[in-house]
């Protein structure tokens, strides 16, 4: 009698505990496949229906880094150079916000990095020599945090590449107004490049890589690479764009030799 009493209330105390712990399990579960569609959904262009389903979700950083990416992609396709600096500068506001939760969430410095460099992109010289410092530590935080990251290292590479390429009145300005920027080469964008394309081969890596060969005057190993990114699969909807401007520039320099 004394055994079937304390299973009895064993059962009162656990039973009640073992539904709260199910139903927390369910949650997190169906949180996970909500972030899932949203990944998916975002790798196939869909941004809108992206966004309705994060929306749903509670605050959090998986959630704010992935609304960043969605203010990317839509910016990224926007009609005009205003509304794209708007989507861009909502890049920012989520990346800052995921930051703030999580300091060692390395998503959240990269996508800080990403949109303060598309910002960069519209913006006058001076407000792109003012930003690249933090684009730059920011980018490196994320690696630090996150080596494993290929997209990562492609962000660092084309923050040397673009650095690099400056003339001589924009360094003149930074010298003058920032005392100078941190060392950049076309040596590290490669050697960049190399290492994201060991972590996961892809088109973009290819492409950029190409184009740092070039600038390099390399033109036969710039070929070469264009040639390996058409073999390659897309694996998100900016590299529908690469590819047509590796088509387009290896038609160009084959009608070249």
């Amino acid at each position: 009698m004394k055994v079937h009493r304390w299973k009895v209330l064993l059962g009162v105390f656990l039973l009640p505990l073992l539904l709260l712990m199910n139903g927390f399990c369910q949650g997190n579960e169906g949180a996970v496949t909500t972030l899932q569609k949203v990944d998916q959904l975002l790798s196939q262009g869909g941004n809108q229906q992206a966004l309705q389903l994060l929306q749903q979700l509670p605050e959090g950083t998986e959630k704010l880094w992935r609304m960043a990416r969605v203010q990317y992609e839509m910016g990224r396709i926007a009609e005009s150079t205003s509304l794209r600096m708007e989507f861009f500068r909502k890049v920012e506001k989520y990346a800052r916000a995921v930051i703030t939760m999580d300091s060692k969430n390395s998503e959240g410095y990269k996508w800080l990095a990403i949109g303060l460099g598309a910002q960069s992109k519209y913006s006058t010289t001076r407000v792109q020599i003012h930003l690249s410092t933090e684009i730059k530590e920011s980018i490196e935080k994320s690696i630090e945090l996150n080596p494993a990251d290929d997209m990562s290292y492609l962000v660092l590479s084309r923050w040397h590449y673009k650095i690099s390429e400056l003339g001589f009145f924009s360094r003149a300005i930074v010298k003058i107004v920032y005392g100078g920027l941190p060392k950049a080469s076309l040596e590290k964008s490669e050697s960049l490049l190399w290492h994201a394309i060991n972590l996961h081969d892809r088109i973009a890596h290819r492409h950029n890589l190409a184009k740092v060969y070039d600038r390099m005057g390399r033109r036969e190993d710039a070929i070469e690479q264009l040639r390996q990114a058409l073999s390659l699969p897309v694996t998100f909807p900016e590299e529908i764009e690469e590819l047509g401007k590796v088509m387009k520039k290896l038609q160009q320099w084959q009608k070249q030799t």
